[in-house]
């Protein structure tokens, strides 16, 4: 206290306060900051997407290695004796299968194309009927490329066809096929020849939520330079003190 009785701004330092913030203030940024970049990242991925999608779609047989998102057509035939059912997929929160058929282009090119979701019955043992397309068809699709997850797989436990799977991979089935096919797949669109139901996501998450993750990372970090404040300095009693003069 000063001599008229005004309190001075002091330094007390709490140190369980000191050291936490000392751990977790350069994670809460380190955060943000990571989140800032993701989101710069995906909009980079938008604006390729978005590019894509509008454009116009190009012959399978004439790109070798196709960008994913590339809007594709291609001609040919389904393979319709082997199915694979993409398991734990949901569609408006009800469980389904998306359906991966072979299709055998005109120039005797496969390509695997999930042709969309159908939904799961009450009883696991019973798999849904699929509607198959026979005969030389065109179909419009964008491509796509497996992403590899540890906790899925895309072999089956069975012999038979149709084969119950949980991701896409082309190269491990091909092996159940016993036929080379491209090293991506297709999305069919939705108003395709073949397609059930399609409402892909390309990105799981946009930049707009990463930005707001961001944001809410660097909010905790303020709050945790406000905590340090207030917790080990006397200006909580120096604000008051001035409030009641006032």
């Amino acid at each position: 206290m000063t001599p008229r009785g005004k309190p001075t701004l002091r330094f007390t330092p709490n140190t369980w306060i000191l050291v936490l913030s000392l751990i977790f203030l350069p994670l809460l940024i380190g955060l943000g900051i990571w989140q800032l970049n993701r989101a710069d990242e995906k909009r980079d991925l938008e604006g390729q997407l978005a590019q894509r999608q509008t454009a116009a779609p190009v012959a399978l047989q004439s790109v070798k290695s196709p960008a994913a998102y590339t809007r594709i057509m291609v001609e040919g035939q389904f393979d319709s004796d082997h199915t694979w059912l993409v398991d734990n997929r949901l569609r408006d929160g009800r469980a389904g299968y998306e359906v991966v058929q072979p299709f055998i282009s005109d120039n005797g090119n496969r390509v695997l194309v999930n042709r969309g979701w159908l939904p799961a019955s009450a009883r696991r043992e019973q798999l849904p009927e699929i509607k198959n397309i026979t005969g030389d068809t065109t179909i419009f699709a964008e491509v796509a490329y497996a992403s590899d997850h540890p906790m899925l797989s895309a072999q089956s436990d069975t012999e038979n066809w149709p084969k119950v799977i949980t991701q896409v991979v082309p190269s491990v089935m091909a092996q159940s096929l016993g036929e080379p096919v491209a090293d991506y797949y297709l999305k069919l669109d939705a108003a395709s020849t073949g397609a059930f139901v399609t409402a892909w996501q390309p990105i799981n998450m946009s930049s707009s939520k990463h930005t707001g993750y961001a944001v809410q990372w660097f909010a905790m970090a303020l709050a945790l330079i406000i905590l340090n404040v207030f917790a080990n300095t006397n200006v909580a009693q120096v604000i008051k003190h001035k409030k009641h003069r006032q």
